[in-house]
C-alpha cells in the first residue's frame, strides 16, 4: 500500500471547498442542504478525481516526501528479501 501523492492530497480541500461553495449558492445559504449537497457532489468527485490521479501517478515513479521514509522503506524491503532468502534455504 502506498501513500497519497501530493495531487490527491490537494484534491480533497480543494474539491470539498469548491463542491461546498457551489451547493451554498444552489441552496441560497440553507445549511443543511448545503452540507448534503456538498457530500453528494463532492463524492463522485472525488472518487473520479483520485481515480484519475492514479492513473497518472502509475506512470511516474514514485518520490518520497520524507527522506527517512525512504530509508524505512528500503530496510522493510532488505528485511523482507533476507527472510524470503533464509525460507527458501
Amino acid at each position: 500500500m502506498s501513500t497519497p501523492s501530493y495531487a490527491a492530497r490537494w484534491w480533497l480541500p480543494v474539491c470539498t471547498g469548491l463542491s461546498a461553495a457551489w451547493s451554498w449558492q444552489a441552496t441560497d445559504g440553507f445549511l443543511v442542504m448545503a452540507s448534503a449537497l456538498t457530500v453528494m457532489v463532492a463524492t463522485p468527485l472525488l472518487t473520479l478525481g483520485w481515480y484519475l490521479i492514479g492513473l497518472v501517478s502509475a506512470k511516474v515513479p514514485a518520490k518520497y516526501i520524507i527522506p527517512q521514509a525512504e530509508k524505512a522503506h528500503m530496510a522493510r524491503l532488505a528485511r523482507k528479501a533476507k527472510a524470503a532468502q533464509q525460507e527458501s534455504v
